[in-house]
């Protein structure tokens, strides 16, 4: 009839929602405009409590994209560093890590194994008791900051180290990002327990999901 206008399509040419994609679209702008805040904020090799807490408040701007990898562990990690309103040194250092894993801008040989899984660990798995262990942990981990995991390990009647010593009974390696490991500090954790092996000191290196099954 005339004076009708046409009623426009919902769909695309393949039949998806054009809603749907204006949406996965928009998303993608906004994690796509993450990982440049997180390359800028980290050029410089390291990451000040005040460009931690424009990163975070950038990321409480966008809640809606609060499930969306890397949005999600980013957001609750430094959420946690940031409860006290400072980033020390330590969180810094792993903040620069998990953002430089996220962003792929970690140091890489395309010659060593790239996940975590392919790291040297103890095999099989052996028995981990908490209680009365000592622990060293490394790298970036999915349940939340390394101090935090720290905590859980004191809090079931374990004792934690900075550093492999002779007595050190776990060496826990996160499983978030781990291809530059020979090159980094959490790699050099890895060597050091290698060597004390090697001199018969009993160290078991674990993966952080076997260290979860036992909390």
């Amino acid at each position: 009839m005339f004076g009708l206008k046409k009623k426009q399509s919902v769909v695309d040419d393949q039949g998806q929602p054009k809603v749907a994609l204006h949406k996965d679209a928009l998303q993608d702008r906004h994690i796509d405009e993450l990982i440049g805040i997180c390359r800028g904020i980290s050029a410089d090799h390291q990451i000040v409590t005040e460009e931690g807490k424009f990163l975070l408040k950038w990321m409480q701007d966008h809640r809606e994209y609060a499930n969306q990898y890397p949005f999600d562990i980013l957001y609750i990690r430094l959420s946690e560093m940031l409860e006290d309103d400072i980033l020390d040194p330590d969180e810094q250092k792993e903040l620069l890590e998990t953002i430089k894993d996220f962003t792929g801008e970690s140091k890489t040989d395309i010659n060593l194994p790239n996940k975590s899984t392919s790291l040297p660990l103890t095999m099989p798995e052996p028995m981990l008791f908490i209680e009365g262990s000592s622990f060293v942990f490394t790298g970036v981990f999915t349940v939340g900051t390394r101090k935090r995991c720290e905590e859980l390990v004191v809090e079931q009647g374990g004792q934690m180290h900075k550093t492999i010593k002779k007595d050190t009974d776990y060496l826990v390696i996160g499983d978030i990002g781990s291809d530059s490991w020979v090159h980094s500090t959490h790699g050099r954790k890895i060597e050091k327990a290698l060597e004390n092996i090697k001199k018969g000191h009993k160290i078991e290196i674990i993966s952080e999901h076997h260290w979860i099954k036992h909390l």
